[in-house]
Order: C-alpha cells, then structure tokens, then sequence
C-alpha cells in the first residue's frame, strides 16, 4: 500500500487502506468500522467512495483506526481539511502545508536499529556529523558534544551508528548521515525510547545551573485544564514538532545540535485517576 504522503485526497487513501486491510483482516467491512466510530456503515460506504467527507468529530478516531502517528497523522489530518476546503485560499493554505510535511517525514525505524537510542551520544553525533565534513576527528567531536566525551566513546558511536545503518562514508572518506529525520517506530524500540528521554530530562535538569541561559532555554507555564483539554494540547505539541522539522529543513549550513524537548506532565488530578501504586517515584 502507497504510503499516506503519497495522496492529495484522503478518501483515496482510505479506499486503498480499506481494501488492503479487508483482504488480511476478512472482519473489517464497512459495519465494523462503523462500530468503531459510532458511525452510519452506508455513510462511510459514501466517505470510501469520494462522495461525501469525514465529519471533524470523526477524524482522530479514524487516525487511530489507520494507526498512523507522529507527522503521518498530522499530513492525513491536514489531508482531510485540504478535502474540505470551502475557498481557493483555504486550500492553498493546507497544500502548501501537506508539501512541508512530506519533505520532512522522519523514516520509522527498524526494530534492529533500537540500539540508536541507547545513549545520547549516538543521537548528537549523527546530527553533528551533518554539521561539517569529518573523518576521524574522534577528539574534536567529542569536545563539542554537551557534556563533552572522550575520543574512545565518539570512536566506538561512530562505528555502532555505521553498522545499524545511520552513518555511512562517501567516497572521499566524510561521514554522512543516511536519513536526514527519523523517528523510533515499534513497540519495542519503546524501552529504548524510555531509556533516551530520561537521559535527556536529566541532561536538562542540569542545564538549569550548569549552562548560561544565553545557550539554553527552559521555560514552561503551569495551566488548569478539563479532560478533554489535554488532546488538545497534545495535538498543538505535534503540530509544533512538525513545524519545527519544517523550519530545519529549510536552514542551511548547520553548525551545532540542539534536543528541542516540549514537557506535559500533571501536577495534579482528580481523585482516582491514577489507580493506587501507579504514583511517580520521587525523590
């Protein structure tokens, strides 16, 4: 099945999901998703068929559905609007978004390739190595990662990196990186995944004191929110996420790293929500 950057119509995509999931999965028809969405079947029937569009209420649900997420979700999410456009500008407006979006999709990563998230050295040396051109400048790269690591350790990431296929040499010996944006996939990269965003949380913690803030910055605002306002924010998080790989994108002549971390964590909710022994761990 074409990927979902492939198509400027999203009924399309959904007609070809539809079909492809029908033959290796005989129960999906058109009355179990209507189950799934709480839906009409002969409506989705119309939706399939490009003669009527997904109501706005109906959208995530059918993301998740197609089990799409990170900037897949948001192009087939963009991709609906762009369907429904009510004027020329409206639908400039979302083409030129859905363009954005598909030079910088992040390539899913393979579950052999989990390893990548192991340490954050592997992480800012496969963006660093983007930054310039590098053979075995092993110290001179090690001094400009944050904290800085020795020699042995960049030698060892670069060799680790190559062999799970991020890095590779060019024909004149520079280390170049094979996908520009990737982004971790399967279910089991996720410990990994853990693994990494703790070490950065605390690499940000110590940022607080230990760097100048002209070369950090650490902000947060602390709101009151409903239920279902936590959706919401997380869905503006993902837009920001993608509107930040766009604007990388479009920069030339990189010379640094920088993890750009957005936080969303409860300071306090409602009774029971969180069922007993589930609590955080402080210190």
């Amino acid at each position: 099945m074409a990927s979902v950057y492939a198509h400027t119509d999203y009924r399309k995509y959904l007609h070809e999901w539809y079909v492809e999931e029908k033959s290796r999965r005989p129960v999906v028809s058109f009355r179990w998703l209507g189950q799934k969405l709480a839906t009409d079947p002969s409506l989705l029937a119309k939706i399939f068929a490009g003669e009527r569009h997904l109501s706005g209420a109906r959208i995530q649900p059918m993301v998740e559905i197609l089990g799409l997420s990170g900037l897949e979700a948001d192009y087939f999410r963009i991709l609906v609007q762009y369907g429904k456009a009510k004027s020329a500008k409206d639908a400039q407006h979302c083409f030129s978004r859905l363009a954005q979006l598909r030079r910088v999709a992040p390539v899913a990563l393979e579950e052999s390739q989990a390893g990548f998230w192991d340490s954050w050295v592997n992480v800012a040396l496969r963006a660093l190595v983007g930054c310039g051109k590098f053979r075995e400048e092993y110290d001179a790269l090690g001094a400009m990662l944050v904290p800085r690591v020795g020699p042995a350790v960049v030698r060892k990431a670069l060799s680790d990196l190559s062999q799970l296929g991020f890095l590779e040499r060019d024909e004149d010996g520079f280390w170049r990186i094979r996908e520009p944006f990737v982004r971790g996939a399967s279910a089991a990269q996720s410990r990994a995944l853990r693994h990494f965003h703790r070490q950065t949380l605390l690499m940000a913690s110590e940022c607080v004191e230990g760097l100048d803030p002209a070369w950090r910055d650490l902000s947060s605002v602390t709101v009151s929110i409903p239920e279902s306002g936590y959706g919401e924010i997380r869905e503006l998080v993902r837009d920001f996420r993608s509107r930040v790989l766009t604007a990388v994108s479009r920069m030339q002549d990189p010379d640094r790293v920088y993890q750009v971390s957005v936080q969303m964590i409860p300071f306090a909710l409602p009774p029971g929500t969180i069922p007993d022994g589930d609590g955080l761990d402080l210190p």
